[in-house]
């Protein structure tokens, strides 16, 4: 009851700052969310996340957008005028997220931070050129010449070195659907990293571009991705034993289409120096991934808007995806990743008919 409160309120005070401005309210239908998800923020070792269905989701294209911001207008950091312990944590993890080149190759992102509409045209046509397969829509936004946006959006598909077989199996005792090794080739294609017992391993699946690296790790702390990713450190360097023909190899396949509002910050002013007027109108992040037999393909948008106010074993491996497991997804030269997916349960799995 507290949180819905809470959630009435920043609503209110958001519609109040929207009517009480001059000339917002003609442009107040174009700037509300299309499909608005009251999304609890998640944040966990400087990872802004959020929850949904029940799994860790984050992706980088909200950091970049938050740095464009400060490094393209404020030229600082972005502060906000809150005491709220919730806002205040939010913004800390933006501001000492560090995003170094080698998180991301310059051919995968795009960000652009500046006023008005003429900003918007200007993202919606250099987007669409660089990345004509996006799949996400062009933003329809109405913006005065003294408003703010900012925006970034990365995409990363990979492929496997070799394509796995189809299969049902189950996750938490739920029917999935999935693939598995059956072959020399496939299980040559699965690199395993590190293995404890049946409920805890890491693997790295071998792509065909080498520059990137994607890692299934079951076993660690759902809560808290600092350890999985500590653990890929140690581990990734080493000798990569490959599957032996024993070994026993099952993963689901993964489908998440999901839109994030960051409400937390839904008005919000400033507290950089003179940019106390404007409050954030509109911050929301649009992230869609797919993993299959074939490989995994990472889409993430983000946009902020702000608006100016008046080895061998004796026994097989049990290598089973069917409990609680981190998808991680990294450039090969980075220990910092640009997509990380906690699968908690079954509902971002495409369900299996037997």
């Amino acid at each position: 009851m507290k949180k819905l409160s809470q959630t009435i309120l920043v609503m209110i005070a958001v519609i109040l700052l929207f009517t009480s401005c001059k000339g917002l309210a003609m442009r107040k239908k174009s700037l509300e969310p299309d499909k608005p998800e009251n999304t609890e923020a998640f944040v966990t070792n400087n990872f802004v996340g959020s929850l949904y269905k029940g799994n860790f989701v984050w992706g980088i294209a909200m950091n970049f957008a938050w740095n464009e911001l400060g490094n393209s207008i404020l030229h600082e950091k972005l502060k906000l005028a809150s005491s709220d312990a919730t806002v205040k944590q939010i913004e800390n993890a933006f501001n000492t997220f560090l995003l170094s080149k080698e998180v991301l190759d310059d051919a995968s992102y795009y960000a652009k931070a500046g006023y008005g509409q003429k900003t918007v045209n200007a993202i919606n046509k250099e987007v669409r050129k660089k990345f004509p397969k996006k799949t996400f829509g062009d933003l329809k936004t109405d913006l005065g010449e003294s408003d703010i946006i900012s925006y970034a959006y990365f995409v990363k598909a990979v492929e496997y070195l070799y394509v796995f077989e189809d299969t049902d199996f189950e996750f938490m005792g739920e029917p999935v659907k999935g693939f598995y090794a059956t072959n020399k080739n496939q299980r040559d294609s699965v690199y395993v990293i590190k293995y404890e017992n049946a409920d805890k391993f890491i693997v790295q699946l071998r792509l065909k571009d080498k520059s990137d690296c994607l890692f299934l790790a079951k076993g660690y702390d759902m809560k808290n991705p600092k350890t999985v990713l500590k653990a890929i450190k140690k581990e990734k360097h080493k000798n990569k034993p490959k599957l032996s023909s024993d070994d026993i190899f099952y993963v689901p396949n993964i489908k998440l289409n999901y839109r994030r509002d960051y409400v937390e910050l839904l008005g919000k002013f400033f507290d950089n120096k003179g940019f106390e007027e404007y409050f954030i109108a509109q911050m929301y992040e649009n992230i869609k991934f797919n993993m299959d037999k074939k490989g995994a393909k990472v889409e993430n948008e983000a946009v902020i808007i702000a608006l100016k106010s008046a080895g061998i074993m004796e026994e097989p491996r049990m290598l089973i995806f069917d409990k609680p497991y981190w998808i991680v997804m990294q450039r090969s030269e980075s220990d910092t990743p640009y997509f990380l997916l906690g699968i908690n349960n079954s509902k971002l799995m495409q369900k299996s008919d037997k």
